[in-house]
């Protein structure tokens, strides 16, 4: 497997030496990979480029690459295509240039893609991994949280670490995204690289490591920019996917729930029955009509079949159920706060936030692609 490392730098004269030293010990033993490095230089104004063009004197398999700053993605981006397209790469290593990622762990991302995955991610958020203990507590907070709420925000909670620049991925993801990635200039690059390549197909095999601070030079990130860019991501992936074409086939089926639902609501209120019950039993009525239809035709290219439709039926209901919370608590709610004749508003209100749950939990876990 030809793999080729990718270091993208901007004035880290002090710290390029010392990785390339450090990964050429790490991959010693590792004889079965043929392994190449290629620094990414935006034409660092400390002298970078000179450090590394010394050092290849000595080490012919290090590379370098030059180009004007226009950022992390744009580097990455850069090294990809020169990897992949002139260098023959099978595999694409990514770690920075600062020191932060530990270079022994390099050899076991690459032995997770020998055992089936195709992206694997250097994690700090799963067990064994760690952020450096010396940071303060509200530093801390902030990576947590950043990291959950991309977690959360894309709906792909199995990955943990989103924000890491410790990565190897195979050829396929590069060749599916990059010119969607020409957008992406910035530290957001990591993000939607991972996420388009998860919509490609990804196997993602996260590796723990304990992240370090960088000894010498100066972070890069601007970090209320970056926060800008991560929110805005997350939230124009989310608006294109909701307004997808199977969304809108999913619309129309939960309009015919929605007409079952409230038919069924209004007769039993009419008929004395207390709202919030005629709520739970309509939602259920829409349940079982959605189900249907939404396995004929709005997942119709993954449609359940057979002896698998009755054991689907039931996760079906059961993921269903935080909608019916939803709308039922609302129901009720509304009815204790301003009064029975207030049950239709808070009706709506909650079909209208259960229609957002159950279309994230279905196309995600009951219809899973």
């Amino acid at each position: 497997m030809k793999v080729v490392v990718v270091i993208p730098t901007y004035n880290e004269r002090e710290n390029i030496r010392v990785l390339l030293t450090e990964l050429d010990k790490a991959f010693g033993t590792a004889k079965k990979y043929s392994i190449s490095y290629l620094v990414v230089d935006d034409t660092s104004p400390d002298g970078t480029a000179q450090v590394v063009e010394t050092f290849r004197k000595t080490h012919k398999d290090v590379f370098i690459i030059s180009g004007k700053k226009e950022g992390l993605g744009k580097a990455l981006l850069r090294g990809m295509t020169q990897a992949f397209e002139h260098m023959d790469a099978d595999v694409v290593l990514q770690i920075d240039a600062d020191l932060s990622h530990d270079p022994t762990v390099a050899p076991r991302l690459l032995s997770a893609i020998d055992n089936g995955a195709t992206f694997a991610v250097g994690s700090r958020y799963i067990p064994g991994g760690a952020i450096p203990g010396n940071w303060g507590l509200i530093r801390k907070i902030y990576s947590i949280i950043g990291n959950s709420i991309v977690r959360f925000g894309l709906w792909h909670i199995d990955v943990r670490d989103w924000t890491g620049g410790y990565r190897a991925y195979t050829k396929k993801f590069y060749l599916a995204t990059h010119r969607e990635m020409e957008k992406y200039s910035g530290y957001v690059f990591q993000i939607a690289f991972l996420h388009k390549s998860i919509h490609h197909g990804a196997i993602v095999k996260e590796i723990p490591f304990h992240f370090t601070d960088r000894l010498y030079g100066h972070s890069k990130i601007a970090p209320a920019e970056y926060i800008f860019n991560i929110y805005k991501y997350i939230a124009v992936s989310r608006f294109q996917e909701i307004t997808s074409w199977s969304f809108f086939k999913f619309g129309v089926v939960g309009t015919i729930g929605f007409i079952i639902n409230t038919v069924v609501l209004e007769l039993m209120v009419r008929a004395g029955l207390h709202p919030a019950a005629g709520s739970a039993t309509g939602a259920e009525l829409a349940i079982i009509s959605n189900f249907l239809l939404n396995n004929a035709w709005t997942f119709g290219d993954r449609k359940v079949i057979g002896k698998k439709m009755i054991p689907k039926f039931l996760q079906f209901n059961i993921t269903s159920l935080g909608a019916l919370i939803i709308q039922t608590v609302s129901v009720w709610v509304g009815t204790v706060l301003f009064g029975k004749s207030a049950y239709f508003v808070s009706y709506i209100i909650g079909v209208g936030v259960g229609l957002v749950w159950n279309y994230i939990m279905y196309s995600r876990v009951i219809w899973k692609k």
